[in-house]
């Protein structure tokens, strides 16, 4: 075959055109390069002191260490024993960090939406009612302040109102059973059926057959111990749902504090649990008999007669009869606090919450309620000191007196009060014996008590005395300070202890004020005369008994 019959003759020559050139245009190209043998990249040119131009590192050997900075400090080697040993997992992985406490996964919840209601904190009609009955047998003044912390400090004392406005859409359901509030009528049915349930029903335990079939595994609550049963038996989702509303947890969170058991005795010991089973008899409410006769004939049906139920079918029942008698819905709902703290819709409770933690810091809802019930009662509201002073209530009005012509103990009792600002009961008492020796202390302590009932002295909740001003003026005992100090845990400065120092004009030096119920007598408050004469005691202060002729001496 000659040349020119060869298909290259004839153009067939199917080779790329790079494979049909030279290959000496290829060489020239790459000739004087160097390449890297890992990566198969071109060497760039490399920088004079950098590091490239380090020896590499043999094995057991460290290369020479690079110069340090201008500035920059030396360290030393690290100690020994310093350095964690890297863990390995199992197929040489590190393994993660451990997890929450109870072997957990974190759960990213849903935001709570801030409840948008109207909220107030109200005193408890029946605890107020025994504070205006003590007022109205006194005329000490108290400070409104302690009966406010006095009802903050136990929940049960106080109400609180939540009312949604009227835009919106929020209504308040709440249980006749027992008061509870709820945000939505799933919560509050909830409610009923892991509480009251039993309040329709007659719950009684029966023996029954275990459970038969093949059951691999079993599974057990690590929270309370309890046998919750077999994944594949027909009461094993009602079991979890108990459980779960039982210990206040989502179904979701509590079926990660299950664990399995596989082992025959643990099986068997499920068996032996479940081998009773629960059995719901509903109450029936029998009628009132009309006649005496038809009451002692009456006799209650027995239980035994009765349709036995399981728990689906008694739920079932509470749910078509009983329920809708059972839950009230409102745009407004009145209850205590303690039982408010115990609501299942959790936007409620942290709206409680935070209202109490600002009352605890300045009573604002409180302090209106109860200045308002103690205004409805006709007491006196008055700030001591100064009008921004601490605020008193008493059964009596601050009236001044002109004791000019008054008997000399009333007089005597006016001048001291005057003279000796905020002295104690005790010590005006045992001033007006050294000045009066020849009176009867019983006389004297009953002329103080009308002074006393008709406010021409105020008396405080400490014993402390003040004439009647508009600030009529007020000061705290120092044993008040110092447990006032100890309660807030303060510990007492060099200030405060030479303040809490007797040094009260009028008080003999290395004796104490008496306490004021040691002092305080059982007297009547009706001012007394010379001899047995006596004035009324609705007598007011231009009633007074006063001398003849207007002498302080006694007939």
């Amino acid at each position: 075959m000659s040349d020119a019959d060869k298909p290259e003759s004839f153009g067939f020559d199917f080779a790329p055109e790079w494979a049909r050139k030279s290959a000496d245009e290829y060489v020239s190209r790459y000739q004087g390069k160097n390449y890297d043998e890992r990566t198969g990249r071109e060497e760039r040119p490399r920088r004079e002191g950098g590091f490239r131009d380090r020896s590499p590192r043999r094995d057991g050997e460290r290369g020479p260490r690079p110069p340090r900075r201008d500035g920059e400090e030396r360290r030393g080697p690290r100690p020994e024993g310093t350095r964690a040993p890297r863990r390995e997992g199992a197929e040489g992985e590190r393994p993660r960090g451990p997890r929450r406490e109870g072997g957990r996964p974190f759960v990213r919840r849903e935001p709570v939406k801030p409840l948008d209601a109207e909220i107030r904190i109200l005193p408890n009609q029946k605890t107020l009612g025994s504070i205006i009955k003590t007022l109205q047998g006194t005329h000490v003044a108290f400070p409104v302040k302690k009966f406010v912390s006095m009802f903050l400090d136990n929940p049960q004392a106080c109400l609180v109102r939540f009312e949604a406005k009227p835009e919106t859409e929020t209504r308040f359901w709440s249980c006749k059973c027992c008061g509870l509030v709820a945000l939505s009528e799933a919560e509050l049915v909830q409610h009923l059926l892991s509480t009251h349930l039993g309040d329709f029903f007659d719950i009684s335990e029966e023996p029954c057959d275990p459970p038969s079939g093949v059951f691999p595994r079993v599974a057990k609550c690590t929270i309370t111990g309890e046998w919750v049963g077999a994944p594949n038996h027909h009461s094993y989702r009602h079991r979890v749902a108990e459980l779960a509303a039982k210990a206040g947890m989502d179904e979701r969170d509590y079926l990660r504090t299950l664990e399995m058991h596989t082992d025959a005795e643990s099986i068997e010991a499920w068996k032996q649990s479940v081998s009773t089973q629960t059995v719901y008899r509903l109450k029936v409410t029998e009628p009132k008999p009309e006649s005496s006769s038809e009451a002692e004939t009456a006799e209650p049906q027995p239980a035994e007669t009765r349709p036995a139920y399981s728990r689906d079918q008694a739920e079932a029942i509470f749910r078509r009869d009983i329920l809708p008698a059972q839950v009230i819905s409102a745009k407004h709902v009145c209850l205590p606090v303690s039982l408010a703290q115990t609501s299942p819709s959790l936007p409620l409770r942290l709206l409680l919450k935070y209202t109490l933690r600002d009352e605890q810091r300045y009573p604002r809802s409180l302090f209106f309620a109860l200045r308002g019930a103690f205004r409805h009662r006709k007491f006196t509201l008055f700030r001591g000191n100064d009008a921004r002073g601490p605020e008193f209530v008493a059964n009596m009005v601050p009236s001044p007196f002109t004791a000019e012509h008054a008997v000399r103990e009333i007089k005597a009792a006016l001048d001291y009060v005057a003279a000796h600002p905020l002295c104690t009961r005790a010590e005006l008492l045992a001033a007006l014996k050294a000045d009066l020796p020849d009176m009867d202390p019983g006389l004297v302590a009953r002329q103080i008590a009308f002074l006393f009932q008709k406010g021409h002295i105020v008396e405080y909740y400490n014993g402390v005395l003040a004439l009647p001003e508009t600030n009529p003026k007020f000061r705290k005992l120092p044993e008040e300070m110092r447990r006032e100090r100890e309660a807030a845990g303060v510990e007492p400065t060099a200030e405060a202890a030479s303040s809490d120092a007797p040094a009260q004009e009028g008080t003999p030096e290395g004796e104490t004020t008496p306490p004021v119920a040691e002092s305080s007598e059982q007297v009547s408050d009706t001012p007394v005369k010379d001899g047995a004469e006596t004035a009324s005691p609705e007598a007011d202060a231009a009633e007074l008994p006063v001398q003849e002729g207007g002498s302080d001496e006694a007939q």
